[in-house]
């Protein structure tokens, strides 16, 4: 399988990551936003994430963000450094992953909208990128400063984004796990020069046997796993 790895950002999300084959599991885009809406007749979100035609996920905020897409094995800060994630399967007849942050009851204009990524290319809701027809297995995760899902939240705001394990203060944190480095700008509220940090890695490997039955919302988005890193992440600068 050929190695792809390419930065870029989504300026428009309503609280949502999603990613999904472009050919919408069969669906229209019309169809498919009726789905996300709850007003299709016959399809339900849930039968959509569990056949693997669609992975959705809530965020807490609406901001848009830096992507990193990898078909390949991750670097070992990219594996160690996350503090939330999701895995599923996506089955991909087209050869094309649609990555968006939105999905309302206009989602087929939106959908014309949305072009091939291009490495450090920035998108207004969303794009899509080529790979090799078949079924993967999805990785997500998310990295701080800009873990919108909140795994960062909980780890360093607890009162806001519930309790985690071992909470603490992000210098704290940082001085605990770094003893003799200096902490970066963005943890200590001070500014910093070089490019954007990447809040989201969709990591594709090729598919192997069956998967357990995945956990999921009220509204068919997969659950968020969080955790604490042994060592307090310092983010990963984006080719942005």
């Amino acid at each position: 399988m050929t190695r792809k790895r390419l930065d870029f950002c989504i300026e428009e999300a309503g609280c949502l990551l999603w990613v999904a084959p472009r050919s919408l599991g069969g669906l229209s885009a019309a169809e498919l936003g009726q789905v996300w809406m709850g007003g299709h007749r016959e399809v339900t979100t849930d039968e959509l994430v569990r056949r693997g035609a669609m992975m959705p996920l809530a965020l807490y905020q609406d901001d848009g963000y830096v992507v990193r897409f990898i078909l390949g094995d991750l670097s070992e800060q990219e594996a160690s450094a996350w503090t939330s994630r999701a895995i599923w399967k996506l089955d991909v007849p087209c050869g094309e992953i649609l990555v968006s942050g939105v999905l309302t009851p206009d989602f087929q204009a939106e959908f014309a909208t949305m072009v091939p990524a291009e490495a450090n290319g920035s998108y207004w809701l969303g794009a899509y990128i080529t790979v090799p027809p078949g079924a993967y297995l999805v990785e997500i995760h998310g990295y701080p400063p800009g873990d919108l899902s909140g795994g960062w939240g909980t780890i360093t705001e607890p009162r806001m984004f519930g309790p985690h394990p071992g909470p603490e203060k992000p210098l704290e944190y940082w001085w605990r796990t770094h003893p003799d480095e200096t902490p970066p700008g963005w943890m200590a509220d001070e500014p910093e020069e070089g490019g954007s940090y990447v809040d989201f890695i969709i990591r594709l490997s090729p598919l192997e046997g069956e998967m357990a039955e995945p956990a999921l919302e009220e509204d068919g988005c997969l659950q968020w796993e969080f955790r604490k890193p042994d060592i307090c992440p310092a983010g990963i600068r984006s080719t942005l």
